[in-house]
């Protein structure tokens, strides 16, 4: 696909790896809506930035865990800017806690925002996209629930567990005029709160001997959109070797 006027719809997509996503879309010339939750400060700011580079963008808030502003995103969107082409569901809830200490009210949060909000956007645009005989999305997983378990986010790797299922089943459904894929990132920012030598340990679990950064997951993100039309239900690990490397 080229993305020359078409609109990109990034959830979450003004800050982080949200963020470079939206940045390495519009150097293909695609037109970006940009969705923010918390960081309506950040999506504006790049959205200024955007149009003072000469690109079309405008920025979109709603709570993906509430039902009428999920509902309402789409819709708006394709008020304001036009036919949703690519949707890249990037939004999500990472939560560190024990399995035991693990309550009802965080694994609703994690699941409604993680793989609830995925579904029911892609349905929201999915229908358009085959009227249209063409579209693509893309889901950003993790490593951890994707492919590997990782203690203390048992309901963060079960709401990615089942993202990876959703991009698998939803290529079936949806082919052959609209391609689903996924990207899962390995450590690209490191956690804060780790010291020195807790990072220094943990980078040196990466083959590659460096943590990723968002553009290494965005230049992913603008392959399996325009670098290849005969890719979909895939899922790929941008994790500098970890899954092969020590763990």
């Amino acid at each position: 696909m080229t993305l020359d006027g078409r609109v990109a719809l990034v959830t979450g997509g003004g800050i982080r790896v949200g963020r470079a996503i939206v940045q390495g879309l519009a150097a293909e010339g695609a037109t970006l809506a940009v969705h923010h939750h918390g960081s309506g400060d950040a999506a504006r700011a790049l959205v200024a930035e955007l149009r003072k580079g000469g690109h079309r963008a405008d920025a979109f808030r709603a709570d993906l865990t509430d039902d009428a502003q999920l509902d309402a995103l789409v819709p708006e969107v394709e008020r304001a800017l036009g036919p949703v082409a690519v949707l890249v569901n990037s939004a999500a809830q990472f939560t560190r806690a024990p399995f035991l200490d693990t309550d009802a009210a965080m694994l609703d949060a994690e699941w409604r925002l993680n793989a609830r909000a995925p579904f029911l956007l892609t349905r929201a645009v999915a229908r358009g996209m085959v009227e249209r005989r063409e579209g693509v999305v893309v889901n950003v997983l993790d490593i951890g629930g994707a492919f590997v378990p990782w203690r203390s986010y048992a309901a963060y790797c079960m709401t990615k567990s089942a993202l990876h299922m959703l991009t698998q089943v939803l290529a079936l459904e949806l082919a052959p005029h609209v391609r689903v894929n996924g990207v899962a990132p390995g450590t690209i920012i490191p956690p804060e709160s780790l010291g020195p030598e807790e990072r220094e340990k943990l980078r040196a679990r990466i083959p590659l001997g460096r943590f990723g950064t968002p553009e290494d997951v965005a230049r992913t993100v603008r392959f399996l959109v325009t670098g290849s039309d005969f890719i979909t239900g895939q899922v790929i690990a941008v994790d500098g070797g970890r899954l092969r490397g020590s763990g």
